[in-house]
């Protein structure tokens, strides 16, 4: 995870698969409460409908 935001090259589908696989990978980390958080701050700010 040291590239992170360190690269831009390549098409945009490249780079929104790169970002989802990133986000993929620290969601699988969060505990259960940390779920529910994050959860519930993106049902407040309408990502989650």
């Amino acid at each position: 995870m040291h590239n992170t935001f360190a690269r831009f090259g390549g098409d945009e589908e490249s780079r929104r698969d790169e970002l989802i696989r990133t986000i993929e990978h620290s969601v699988e980390q969060l505990s259960l409460a940390e779920l529910e958080a994050l959860y519930y701050d993106l049902v407040a700010k309408d990502y989650i409908r």
